[in-house]
């Protein structure tokens, strides 16, 4: 099959290389450079994880983790780090609770830690009075901007035709087919087309009423004051608050310092005028926040950077026809917790634009009912109703 693949971020690049590595004649339509820092793909780090308050995410990890490890041999990389995955908060907040069953529903090995035990072995970290810790070791983060990289360059190899620079005008369905028009006017026919655009999504197709929200979001990195053996990979898990929703990654050396940020914090903003420049009170909260959690770290950050979350109501994902289209597939692994799973929907979203079904290859009933639940979660009915 002819198939066109627009965006080409985390999902959209696993796409095309999925579609190129089967034979199939992919064209990738990217409307700035790949690795671009204008929307959620970028950066040198996100957080892999089982440890979601929700078993279905806990699954649907399993399912991922393996296709991180087939891009990191193919491409010749390292691109994990699994230095676990710490969940701070009150023993009795119920995203504890719950993340506490998920975990164990899901057979994932985890580690409950008091104060005492959490200090003795991270000391870098301050927990309140009453709080605990779950300490899931299997848990860690991965180097985005490398693996949009590597899948774009994998692409190539298996085939495919990346035109970056390249923005979408518009995707019409004719016949049996999609013409997708470029900015500049010229226009090209495929048998179907994938839109992996993030937060262009709902202007690339604007009729459709997508329910999703562009927000931005900033993050920042803080200096070590002390102990910087404190906060190497080997000794400093990453870590989400789970009363906050605070969160950060141990020093990589990639960037000096250590990177925190906070989940969902962003004002509502449009991908092609947000304001580029970080807030001065977004800062100084942080960095508050962190005088307490992580009190060897340096109040003054060293970086800081704005990017885009592109969310939906319920914050799960959408993999589905376009509203109104039978050969147009939007994929969108989204809500400021998709990245882990990119490359997961990349492949069901490929798999769909050849067959129209989230196939899986071997004869594992399990994992098939997952896809089959998935593919139900994510499909754009939940929405009915409520569209814009």
């Amino acid at each position: 099959m002819k198939v066109a693949v627009i965006g080409l971020g985390a999902a959209g690049g696993a796409a095309a290389r999925f579609l190129a590595r089967e034979g199939h004649d992919v064209t990738g339509f990217e409307q700035f450079r790949i690795g671009h820092d204008r929307g959620s793909s970028h950066g040198e780090s996100r957080i892999v994880r089982y440890t979601y308050p929700d078993p279905f995410y806990s699954e649907l990890m399993a399912e991922a983790f393996p296709l991180w490890d087939a891009l990191e041999r193919d491409a010749g990389e390292t691109f994990l780090v699994r230095n676990g995955c710490l969940f701070i908060g009150p023993a009795e907040h119920p995203e504890m609770i719950a993340t506490t069953q998920a975990l164990e529903a899901a057979g994932r090995p985890l580690e409950t830690l008091s104060i005492e035990a959490a200090r003795a072995r991270f000391p870098a970290f301050r927990l309140r009075p009453g709080e605990e810790a779950v300490l899931q070791p299997e848990g860690g983060f991965i180097r985005a901007g490398a693996t949009v990289a590597a899948t774009a360059r994998l692409a190539r190899e298996a085939g495919a035709r990346i035109r970056e620079e390249t923005p979408v005008a518009g995707i019409e369905e004719r016949g049996d087919g999609v013409i997708v028009r470029a900015a500049d006017g010229s226009g090209e026919a495929f048998d179907a087309a994938i839109v992996a655009a993030g937060a262009w999504a709902g202007k690339l197709l604007a009729g459709a009423g997508l329910p999703l929200r562009v927000t931005r979001e900033q993050f920042l990195y803080l200096g070590i004051a002390r102990g910087p053996e404190q906060f190497a990979t080997e000794r400093f898990p990453v870590w989400i608050d789970a009363a906050t929703y605070d969160y950060g990654f141990p020093e990589d050396g990639r960037i000096p310092g250590v990177k925190i940020s906070l989940h969902r914090s962003g004002e509502t903003c449009d991908p092609d005028t947000v304001r580029r420049e970080p807030d001065e009170a977004f800062l100084r909260a942080r960095a508050a926040y962190a005088s307490f959690r992580l009190p060897d770290l340096d109040p003054l950050p060293v970086h800081a950077q704005v990017c885009l979350y592109t969310s939906t109501p319920d914050e799960d994902f959408i993999v589905d026809r376009a509203p109104g289209m039978e050969k147009v597939w939007l994929a969108s692994a989204c809500s400021g917790h998709g990245f882990k799973f990119a490359i997961l929907v990349g492949k069901i979203a490929a798999s769909l634009a050849v067959s129209g079904a989230a196939a899986r290859p071997d004869e594992d009933a399990a994992a098939k009912g997952l896809y089959s639940r998935a593919m139900r979660r994510f499909s754009l009915d939940r929405f009915k109703g409520s569209r814009r």
